[in-house]
Parts: C-alpha cells; sequence; structure tokens
C-alpha cells in the first residue's frame, strides 16, 4: 500500500481528487483497474454493499503499488466497523448519515490511536506492510494518514453542519445527494441544492474538505467552484451501464433508423 495518503496530501495543497464508489464488483482486480483510468480513490461501500470483512480485505491487498487511494464506507459506528478495514489497509472510512457532532467524535475515537483516540493497536497487519515498526513511529504515521469522513445526507446533518465542522480529527464533509433528497421530501430540491453549496462554502471557510458522489459533472463543477474538492464521479456499475448502453445505441442506431 502507498505508505503517503496522496489524496489528503492533495487535499491540503487545495487540488481536486476523482474517484469512484465500488458497490457490486468483490474483485481484487478492480484496484488496478481504477488505477490505469486514472483514477485517485475508491470508496468500498459496506453500508449498502455485500462486502465481507474477508473481500475488503483482498480488495484492499491488491491495491498495494498502485497510485489509488483506498477507502471504507462502514456500515455504522461501532468499533470493529472501523478496526477490521484499517488494519486491511484502508486509508480512512467514510460513515453514512451523520447527523451530530457527538458521532463525529465517536468516529474519530475509533479511527486513531491514543492520544488523538482509542483504535486498538496490532502490529504486523497489512495496514503496515506487515513489516516490524516501532509502535510509537508507527501509530503517530497512521494518525496522520488515516482520514476521518462523515457523509451528510439529512435535513438535520444539514442544520449541525457548523458544530459537526468543530470537531477535532475530522478531515471530510461528504455529500450524499440521493438520500439528502429524500430527506427534504417533494418540492424542495431548490432549497437542498442552495443548502448543498451553503455546506460546501462552509466547509471551505473553516479549511475542512468537502466532497460529494454525484454523477451530473455539471452540476459537480459549480460545487468545484464554491470549494469542493473531492468527487466520487460515478460507481463501478453506473460506470459500466453507462459506457455499454452508450455503445450499444450508437451501434444500433444506423440499422434501426426509419428510412
Amino acid at each position: 500500500m502507498n505508505i503517503d495518503n496522496t489524496v489528503l496530501s492533495a487535499l491540503q495543497a487545495g487540488r481536486i481528487v476523482v474517484g469512484c464508489m465500488i458497490s457490486e464488483m468483490r474483485s481484487p482486480a478492480i484496484g488496478p483497474v481504477l488505477d490505469a483510468a486514472g483514477l485517485d480513490f475508491m470508496i468500498l461501500d459496506m453500508e449498502h454493499g455485500a462486502f465481507s470483512y474477508e473481500t475488503v480485505n483482498d480488495i484492499l491487498l491488491a491495491c498495494r503499488g498502485t497510485r489509488v487511494v483506498p477507502f471504507v464506507r462502514v456500515p455504522e459506528i461501532r468499533r470493529e466497523c472501523f478496526q477490521k478495514p484499517l488494519d486491511a489497509g484502508a486509508f480512512g472510512v467514510l460513515v453514512p448519515r451523520v447527523e451530530k457532532r457527538e458521532e463525529v467524535e465517536e468516529a474519530v475515537r475509533y479511527s486513531r490511536y491514543a492520544p488523538e483516540g482509542d483504535r486498538g493497536l496490532s502490529l504486523r497487519r497489512a495496514h503496515g506492510g506487515f513489516r516490524k515498526a516501532p509502535r510509537d513511529e508507527f501509530t503517530d504515521a497512521a494518525n496522520r494518514r488515516v482520514m476521518v469522513m462523515v457523509q451528510i445526507e439529512t435535513e438535520r446533518g444539514v442544520r449541525n453542519i457548523d458544530s459537526i465542522l468543530e470537531t477535532p480529527g475530522l478531515d471530510l464533509v461528504f455529500i450524499g445527494p440521493s438520500d439528502l433528497a429524500h430527506s427534504y421530501g417533494i418540492g424542495r430540491a431548490n432549497e437542498m441544492r442552495e443548502e448543498i453549496s451553503r455546506v460546501v462554502r462552509t466547509c471551505a471557510e473553516k479549511k475542512i474538505a468537502s466532497g460529494i458522489h454525484h454523477a451530473d459533472l455539471s452540476y459537480v463543477s459549480e460545487l468545484v467552484r464554491n470549494g469542493l474538492q473531492f468527487v466520487s464521479c460515478n460507481t463501478e456499475i453506473g460506470a459500466l451501464i453507462g459506457a455499454f448502453s452508450d455503445a450499444a445505441g450508437m451501434l444500433r442506431s444506423p440499422r434501426e433508423a426509419p428510412k
């Protein structure tokens, strides 16, 4: 695995990073494939996806030597959900449906070693390349490398964004527009878009990186102008279906067009 978290370094330097969400494909080849595509990161979805810890471990190991930085969206805030992916080599966790500061504090606690948190220590694991390392040196480096990312996908989370951003140890706020639209309900789309822009601007003002999962790149470009840096531009399934659907439609259209 990359020793340095190149995504974190890019965000700190003010650059934009682009990746995708992995929702279904359980092959270790996915990391090298995304590397060939030129992506910066991937997020393995353990919230909605059916990935086991063993499968996540295999996929994370296969990212070793690639430029793709792997993250894991955990299913819930529970010690095991953080411990296993991080020990397997994930460079950070994405925590879904965060609505208040206390949840961020708990996520930080499970993600960071003492004195910044209370993550359990197990050396000679994949996260350290199975090599022996001085304990304090290893934990200090891990605390600098691992990212804590929280997902804002409810109206309550948006309302509490200021207190959420004040939590020590938070690295990134990630907007989930699908669940957010469901939370706001019918007839409030414009209000929701305005609030998303406000969240992005507030993050920029407080020097916390912001991101989103969205396939409408023209809309994402608007948010980038407001300070958004971290873009999950699709799922692997969405990209696959989109590319093949476009190709099939283009190839069939001349033959099937009316004469």
